[in-house]
């Protein structure tokens, strides 16, 4: 990805108010984190567990932040989309591409499986209104309206679109939260500090260690977060890496934009998980597991219709649409432009070539939906699915984790040295990352993952 220096530095606002016009990369991501992991993982997590693990959400939501600000700050100071950064690297290198490119490579095509849990949630969704619809039918209606909506899009359409899609779904949480209050399945500060023990019940621990994956930023928001910084603007704003005091000003400048930018994200995401999973575990725990299948949208539903009445269930479905239909539109911008980037690196075309770029991002528009298709078609199981989601984020996160200590400690200019309580997170970042994807690992190998 080419950084357009032709256009004029751009002095960055000082206050926070001033700077709220210039966010945008992180309420992409608010609409690819407020999706499938909310509403399929985090609420069958608290339908299965209660609110005993309340605290796995809450770290899921904060600890990655700090990662993926260091992401960001790599982008403005260098310029460079994630692939790009990777590859430049120190280390072993195979055919001409860093280790870690392949640990991307695995997890973009884990993607192409795994959102199939996303369409599929969108397709049950809409099967709800429409009992009689084709699966086949409506999963190439709505992987097809995805692709018109991003084959051609530019940052501006697909950051106000993103935007928009979620707003009434998480206002419509948000209303859920306080109305399930006024019901016989209201919670109080007892079930919230049940939460905060530290422990997973018994058969919960698969959710739990998904739900730490794809809930708050995965690692596939994060890895893709330097490509929305460049897109934005900031690291052109701040102009080429020169090393002179004023280009300093102007790089520290936009990092400060972009911690704003980041931490509006997270407000948004967290409040909208943390909704989520009270509905699961105050609404569905009593009433039993989620079942797998045709009909988990269904059975979700049931923490709206509990709350405010069946009459609600149309609202629910509809919004329950939006919020999936959301996270698969920002996936598809997203992850296409990783491949596109991959291709980039690989040599397998010009990525810097604008023309180039463009056509590989309508060819990637079209093409990836019909592998989600595929996916859901032939598993049918959204939770499955979401599982494979957040097991490959799990252990993908650690590259990407491991990625961030290198680009603060190889890549960082003197000149742009963060704060040493800036340091401590990330360090509290990655080893919490670290130990969830290292344990998800081992358990993996040892076949131990099983309910």
């Amino acid at each position: 990805m080419e950084i357009d220096h032709t256009q004029p530095f751009l002095e960055p606002p000082r206050g926070f108010f001033s700077s709220l016009k210039y966010l945008g990369p992180g309420l992409i991501l608010s609409a690819a984190v407020v999706g499938s992991g909310e509403l399929i993982a985090t609420t069958t997590l608290g339908a299965k567990a209660g609110f005993a693990v309340l605290w796995v959400i809450l770290l899921a939501c904060f600890l990655k932040i700090a990662v993926q600000l260091q992401y960001g700050r790599q982008a403005i100071a260098h310029g460079q989309a994630s692939f790009s950064a990777w590859n430049a690297g120190k280390g072993t290198r195979l055919f001409g591409l860093h280790w870690s490119v392949y640990f991307g490579l695995i997890y973009l095509l884990s993607m192409l499986v795994g959102q199939g849990a996303v369409l599929g949630g969108a397709v049950q969704a809409v099967q709800s209104k429409f009992p009689n619809a084709h699966t086949q039918v409506v999963a190439v209606a709505i992987a097809v309206a995805l692709a018109l909506l991003v084959f051609r899009g530019t940052y501006r359409h697909i950051e106000v679109l993103a935007t928009l899609f979620n707003v009434l779904f998480t206002s419509l949480v948000l209303y859920c939260v306080f109305a399930v209050q006024r019901t016989e399945f209201a919670f109080g500060w007892n079930d919230i500090a049940a939460g905060f023990s530290l422990q997973v019940p018994p058969g919960a621990l698969t959710l739990a260690l998904t739900a730490f994956g794809i809930t708050g930023l995965s690692a596939g928001e994060i890895f893709v977060y330097p490509s929305w910084c460049i897109e934005k603007g900031y690291a052109a704003w701040a102009g080429p890496r020169d090393g002179s005091p004023e280009w300093a000003a102007r790089a520290r400048g936009w990092m400060r934009v972009m911690t704003y930018d980041a931490l509006v994200s997270l407000a948004v995401y967290t409040v909208a998980t943390v909704s989520f999973y009270f509905l699961g575990a105050a609404v569905l725990q009593p009433q039993g597991d989620v079942v797998d299948g045709g009909n988990v949208i269904g059975q979700l539903s049931q923490m709206f219709i509990s709350v405010i009445g069946g009459e609600t269930r149309p609202l629910f479905m509809v919004g329950a649409f939006l919020v999936l239909f959301s996270t698969a539109f920002s996936n598809l911008a997203g992850h296409s432009r990783l491949w596109v980037d991959f291709f980039g690196i690989s040599r397998i075309c010009d990525s810097s070539n604008v023309a180039t770029r463009k056509r590989l991002l309508t060819i990637l528009a079209w093409v990836m939906p019909v592998f989600w298709c595929l996916s859901y078609i032939v598993v049918q199981k959204p939770i499955a699915l979401v599982i494979v989601l957040g097991i490959s984020n799990s252990i993908f996160l650690l590259v990407v984790a491991y990625q961030a200590l290198v680009f603060r400690y190889r890549n960082t200019d003197p000149a742009l040295t963060p704060s040493r309580g800036f340091d401590v997170f990330l360090w509290l970042s990655v080893l919490a990352i670290g130990f969830m994807a290292a344990r998800v690992a081992l358990l993996t190998y040892l076949g131990a993952i099983r309910e």
